[in-house]
């Protein structure tokens, strides 16, 4: 048999941005091959794809960017201490319904009053859908063990009776990332396809740098900002992110200020580091 990919970021061309998209739209590189299988792998059995990684390590940039590769729709919901299972499923509408039985104009249909969460969106769309569940590990327990069985046949039921399911021709791709702050439970993981990422290497932020910037790369530039990146992940408990990495570059270009430049370190302060104390601001 032959390893035939139905993910194959190789045949999307990159696509210089130079701070083309606001704030963290970023072009995911996908230099790794075991991620590009991971994909693969979820994408024909139909499971989530659960992705491990520290803050910073571009997690929440992949399910965007499987999507643009693949065609697809995609959306993000970013979980919260205050997320309950239903959301990713529906939401309802309480003060809307209240309004409305107030004023004499309630709805007799159920689900009028209900939205689709990001769960309902993927499985309904047989065009191919890229649902991204942005870190699961920030919910309570509950929130993972309750997407037990939505997550594993790929169907639920609304409050009204309604089934909804994945189209059987095109299943949708559930993302999940996590920083691995708190341990989801064994079931759950037996549910996933799993990955873990770890912090960009030089050689890896030096292929992003290339991709955003176009013939604006500078490599002698990149190579003193990875430099820099580095050095606060050993200073610091949290080590800067990719995003701030171009942020930082793009700063560079646009302002033309090279690293010999009087404006350098406050630059590399206020974009990259952002570690100065309030003396520092007040000068």
């Amino acid at each position: 048999m032959t390893y035939r990919k139905v993910f194959d970021p190789a045949s999307e061309p990159a696509r210089p941005t130079l701070g083309a998209f606001p704030g963290d739209d970023l072009v995911y590189v996908f230099d790794n091959e075991r991620m590009v299988l991971a994909v693969n792998v979820a994408l024909q059995t139909g499971r989530p794809l659960l992705v491990f990684g520290p803050p910073g390590s571009g997690k929440s940039t992949l399910g965007p960017n499987i999507a643009r590769i693949l065609g697809w729709n995609s959306r993000t919901e970013v979980i919260t201490a205050r997320t309950e299972p239903e959301d990713l499923l529906w939401r309802f509408d309480a003060l809307r319904r209240l309004n409305d039985a107030q004023a004499g104009a309630l709805k007799p249909e159920m689900d009028a009053y209900f939205s689709r969460g990001v769960l309902w969106e993927a499985f309904a769309d047989p065009q191919g859908f890229v649902a991204i569940i942005d870190e699961i590990d920030k919910a309570d327990p509950d929130v993972p063990n309750g997407l037990l069985k939505p997550l594993g046949t790929l169907s639920f039921e609304t409050p009204w009776g309604q089934t909804v399911s994945a189209s059987t021709g095109r299943s949708p791709l559930v993302v999940i990332t996590t920083n691995d702050e708190r341990q989801l439970s064994g079931p759950f993981l037996r549910r996933c396809i799993t990955i873990r990422v770890g912090h960009p290497t030089t050689k890896h932020l030096l292929k992003v740098a290339e991709c955003h910037l176009g013939e604006h790369y500078d490599r002698s530039l990149a190579l003193r900002v990875a430099a820099e990146l580095e050095q606060a992940g050993r200073d610091a408990p949290q080590r800067p992110s990719t995003a701030e990495f171009l942020d930082t570059l793009v700063a560079c270009i646009k302002l033309e200020i090279n690293a010999d430049a009087a404006e350098w370190e406050l630059l590399r302060d206020v974009a990259l580091l952002k570690r100065r104390g309030s003396d520092d601001l007040s000068r």
